[in-house]
């Protein structure tokens, strides 16, 4: 589907929704240097068909696999374009899920003000969406309270 995407909107569709649809099993089973490739041409199919939701989700993935390999301001650098894109078309869910991610992100840093402050954010939102994630948030957030 990558290799036709350029050309073939049908095939940007299944690298998009591959991308979507196995992004938490990758995360589970895929080493981060190979999810790399996958996630990209799935971000890259998804900004050819116009799908901003999952391009915000896939840049999110992309933060993550960063992270995972120890290049965490590449992976801030990913995670704030998924943050912009959430709060272009109103994604709640994935503006949460981003601003928690920039928090873990600063906390590598050891950047705790930063860490904490993403990490409220994400805590308000999640508890505004009802989402159970809000629990796990409140969690790191005492963690990072505790090393300042």
């Amino acid at each position: 589907a990558e290799g036709q995407s350029p050309q073939d909107n049908e095939a940007a569709q299944i690298c998009n929704l591959y991308g979507a649809c196995f992004s938490h099993l990758m995360n589970l089973r895929v080493n981060p240097s190979d999810r790399i490739p996958i996630t990209t041409a799935a971000v890259n199919a998804a900004q050819q068909i116009g799908d901003r939701r999952n391009e915000g989700g896939h840049l999110g993935d992309l933060g993550v696999a960063y992270s995972n390999l120890g290049d965490v301001s590449k992976a801030i650098s990913f995670h704030e374009q998924a943050l912009v894109i959430s709060r272009e078309i109103g994604d709640r869910r994935g503006e949460g899920r981003h601003l928690a991610n920039l928090g873990l992100a600063y906390y590598k840093l050891e950047e705790r003000e930063k860490a904490i402050a993403y990490t409220e954010e994400a805590i308000q939102i999640h508890t505004e969406i009802q989402s159970p994630t809000a629990e796990t948030w409140r969690k790191n957030l005492a963690i990072f309270r505790s090393e300042k």
